[in-house]
């Protein structure tokens, strides 16, 4: 067991105080953003006195590759004490959850030894009590845990586990034979269970289909099943099925629903045991709609289907009247309480967060989750129905010390349709109205995700880094983005770059003619999807005087036939295979129009991208290299469709910043 001294810091400040800490004030560094502390997995007890959750610790800077490590803490719901390390080890922990009485914490960890000859240590699950004492090992399999959930009465935990190397495929690896033979000899993650009672695992499916999400029936006699035919991306996202199994045996009793949309956090099981609910997908199969299925079969009930937001989780209270979500609306992320037989949406609170973070009691009546509101990363609050929010847990309070631009929300329209369109600025500490700025565009990636009204500080999200050194941050959400409904989310369906390209450059000329943005001074950049879209734009405009080009498809079918999540992503997207509409998928790839584009370009990738494979990055640097633009490309070893190593990250940050000054501050 690891001990660490852990200062939790209240702050009491005079107007004195205040005054002297705003002189103090200094722009963010890479390193504040690299060594933020990630907050994380928010689980409520039953009985609604504590919250567990995973803190993610700063990189250690003298073991660069080292993955971060992350504990569980615990803190009560009321904030009367600070929080405190619950499960620490030298390795990592998560996925705390607690038994339905409250007595147990299971997690899982990596700690244990590895097993047989593989030198990895693997995630096990454990157990410890909630009143304290050492975390005991339950698993020691040679597959590695992936998830786990209680049974509703406590006794049991069924997890899932990924297939383990058999040992003649481990002695060919060490004797050189480590060849990949493509799509077959998959590992598959399958159901376990174990008892409390006896402690001894047992494998639930034998069956060869992959796992990626359950949820028990309320007699504990079944579980839920989101299962695909293989572990590949494709079919785990956008071919999966739900099934039902018994607890014992692993048998198919029925299956109630296909394809089922990939919305983690939304197969639930209803304690009455009469529905369940999935995110089942729109005809297009790009967006989901919150769905019912009934736990005997039959057809579902699309539960949301005009809802003007973005669902990201669900839980169930327990009469099975409703369902407490989390979802975003525009740019405002929201804890809803929603009807289950109407629909209707009552708005508990808004919660800046990305994405679902949240849990209830047993009773239904506390929430626990995480907030991320615009002036501080992650935090802890706990909200009692009837009563005001109360935070929990502070820990960032060195943000305090740092230039901050203010942050809003913004709307305009687009030139060509009038169409309504909403984004995030944010501006400069000493932004001054009527005096415009250097300005630049930050694109998301998806294409369907959302710039929310909270924090935007890390390696990938640059605004308040990039706000704190002078410049105007313009976050724009458009068509294809979520938050404002299923409709909106799909109508860049076969239009990469065309009326979403225009939604922003409307929004740019917005800026300017407010006086916010200087003409003269624009650039632009983003990851994945909006690194597309920001290779998309300088070969379309030449009004950016500087790109940064991240993780970006450049050209849609050469991207097609090399991602891991192909063919269903871009063929939902543009309604065929690229192989009969060549023309529709090159007129909307950037390496079509390469040579329009005048814009000094910085292109960063990682080596081993599966996502959006390096061989894109290196198409559009070696194309604007042969034309004579300006252009520099980083590429990061080891590292995937996010990067995550420590320095790698603060090379990435001081790469983006010194590129913007070089050509917006002459």
């Amino acid at each position: 067991m690891k001990t660490r001294h852990v200062l939790f810091f209240v702050f009491v400040a005079s107007a004195c105080g205040h005054a002297a800490a705003a002189e103090e004030k200094r722009a963010i560094q890479p390193e504040d953003l690299v060594d933020i502390r990630g907050v994380s997995d928010v689980q409520i007890s039953p009985d609604g006195k504590r919250v567990a959750l995973v803190v993610t610790e700063p990189a250690d800077p003298k073991k660069p590759q080292q993955a971060r490590d992350s504990n569980i803490w615990i803190v009560p719901s009321d904030g009367s004490e600070p929080p405190r390390i619950f499960a620490a080890s030298p390795k990592k922990e998560s996925q705390p959850r607690w038994s339905p009485d409250g007595r147990y914490l299971a997690f899982l960890s990596d700690r244990g030894s590895p097993v047989g000859e593989e030198k990895e240590a693997k995630n096990q699950l454990y157990l410890i009590r909630s009143d304290g004492g050492e975390a005991e090992q339950v698993t020691n399999l040679a597959g590695e845990v992936l998830t786990l959930r209680w049974s509703p009465d406590g006794k049991m935990i069924a997890f899932t586990v990924r297939d383990a190397k058999s040992e003649e495929e481990q002695k060919k690896q060490k004797d050189g034979y480590d060849e990949v033979h493509v799509d077959r000899n998959y590992k598959f993650a399958r159901l376990w269970r174990v008892s409390l009672a006896d402690r001894k695992p047992e494998q639930v499916t034998r069956q060869d289909f992959e796992v990626s999400e359950m949820s028990w029936a309320p007699d504990g006699g079944e579980l839920v099943l989101r299962v695909a035919s293989t572990p590949r991306k494709d079919d785990i996202y956008w071919q999966s099925k739900l099934v039902v199994v018994r607890r014992l045996t692993g048998e198919i009793t029925r299956t109630l629903a296909e394809p089922v949309a990939d919305i983690s956090g939304s197969l639930r099981w209803s304690p009455d045991g009469k529905v369940i609910s999935t995110g089942l997908f729109t005809p297009a199969r790009i967006a989901a709609w919150m769905s019912l299925v009934p736990a005997e079969g039959g057809p579902p009930r699309h539960l949301m289907k005009d809802y003007r937001g973005t669902i990201w989780g669900v839980e169930w209270t327990p009469d099975s009247r409703t369902l407490i979500a989390q979802s975003i609306e525009g740019t405002q992320a929201k804890l809803l309480s929603i009807d289950s037989s109407s629909g209707t949406v009552s708005h508990l609170i808004d919660s800046p967060v990305r994405g679902q973070n949240f849990s209830l009691s047993a009773d239904g009546r506390t929430i626990a989750y995480l907030q991320q509101p615009p002036d501080s990363p992650g935090d802890v609050w706990v909200m009692t129905i009837g009563q005001s929010p109360r935070r929990v847990t502070n820990f960032h309070p060195q943000v305090a010390s740092w230039r901050l631009g203010g942050l809003r929300e913004i709307t305009w329209k687009n030139k060509k349709d009038g169409l309504t369109l909403c984004g995030v600025l944010i501006t400069p500490p000493d932004f001054k109205s009527g005096q415009a700025y250097p300005t630049i565009v930050q694109v998301h990636g998806g294409p369907m995700w959302a710039w929310p009204l909270a924090w935007h500080g890390s390696w990938h999200d640059w605004g308040h880094y990039l706000a704190s050194h002078g410049y105007v941050v313009f976050l724009p959400n458009p068509r294809g983005s979520t938050g404002q409904g299923w409709q909106f989310a799909e109508a860049n369906r076969d239009d990469w770059g065309g009326m979403d390209f225009q939604d922003i450059m409307s929004g740019v000329d917005y800026l300017v003619e407010e006086k916010i943005a200087d003409p003269e001074r624009l650039g632009i950049g983003g990851w994945s999807y909006g690194g597309f879209m920001t290779s998309w734009a300088v070969t379309q405009t030449s009004r950016f005087k500087a790109a940064v080009v991240g993780a970006a498809v450049t050209n849609l079918f050469s991207f097609n036939g090399t991602t891991d999540i192909t063919p269903s992503f871009l063929r939902n997207y543009f309604v065929d295979l690229p192989f009969r509409r060549r023309a529709a998928y090159d007129n909307h790839s950037a390496m079509t129009f390469l040579q329009n584009c005048k814009t000094p370009s910085l292109i960063i990738h990682g080596d081993t991208d599966e996502r959006v494979p390096v061989t894109q990055g290196w198409e559009f640097y070696n194309g604007l290299r042969m034309l004579g633009v300006e252009a520099e490309m980083v590429v990061y070893p080891r590292e995937h469709h996010s990067i995550v190593e420590r320095p790698h990250q603060l090379d990435l940050l001081r790469r983006v910043l010194a590129w913007y000054d070089k050509f917006l501050k002459k």
